[in-house]
C-alpha cells in the first residue's frame, strides 16, 4: 500500500473513533487477558469453573440438556477422541445417540489456569458405557476452553484425547 493511501486509511480510522467517542459510542469490549495465569483454587472464578466442569460431566450421562445448554457456548467447538470436529448441535446430537449407552461421566485431576475472562482447563475423565457384553471403560485427557462473557463462563473449546 502507498504511503498516501495508507496515511488516507489512518485518519479516516482516527476520525471514525473521535466520532464513536464524540456521540457516546464505545467499541466493543474487548475480553480483559492477562498474561499471567491465576490458578488459586480460593479465587472465585476458579471456584466457579471447578463447578461447572462438575456439573457439566454430571449433565452428559443423563443427558441434561438444559443444563448442557447453559455451560456450552453456542459458539462452541470440540474435537472427540475419535478425531471428529463437532459444533454444539452436532455434540448435543451425538450424546442423545449415546443414551442409554452412556453409563457415568467422571472427572479428576482437573487443573484451571485463568487469564482474566479466559481460562484453559485440564482434565482426566473416566466414561463408562453400557454394551452388548457389559460395561466398557474409557479413559480420556481433555483440554477446554472457557471464555467469560456478560459476567458467565461458558466453554467454547474441548479436545480429548484417548488414554491406552
Amino acid at each position: 500500500m502507498n504511503t498516501p493511501r495508507l496515511f488516507l486509511l489512518l485518519v479516516v480510522a482516527a476520525a471514525a473513533f473521535g466520532a464513536g467517542i464524540f456521540l457516546g459510542r464505545s467499541w466493543p469490549r474487548a475480553f480483559a487477558v492477562s498474561s499471567r495465569p491465576i490458578s488459586d483454587s480460593t479465587d472465585l472464578d476458579i471456584r466457579s469453573l471447578l463447578g461447572l466442569q462438575r456439573q457439566l460431566a454430571a449433565s452428559l450421562a443423563p443427558l441434561d440438556s438444559v443444563a448442557l445448554d447453559s455451560i456450552m457456548a453456542d459458539d462452541m467447538r470440540a474435537i472427540n477422541a475419535g478425531d471428529q470436529v463437532l459444533d454444539k448441535a452436532a455434540a448435543l446430537k451425538m450424546l442423545r445417540d449415546l443414551s442409554g449407552t452412556l453409563q457415568r461421566v467422571a472427572d479428576d485431576s482437573i487443573t484451571v489456569r485463568r487469564y482474566g475472562d479466559v481460562a484453559v482447563m485440564t482434565l482426566r475423565e473416566t466414561v463408562t458405557m453400557r454394551g452388548a457384553t457389559g460395561a466398557t471403560v474409557g479413559r480420556l485427557r481433555m483440554t477446554e476452553l472457557w471464555l467469560k462473557r456478560d459476567g458467565r463462563w461458558r466453554a467454547v473449546a474441548s479436545h480429548a484425547t484417548g488414554i491406552p
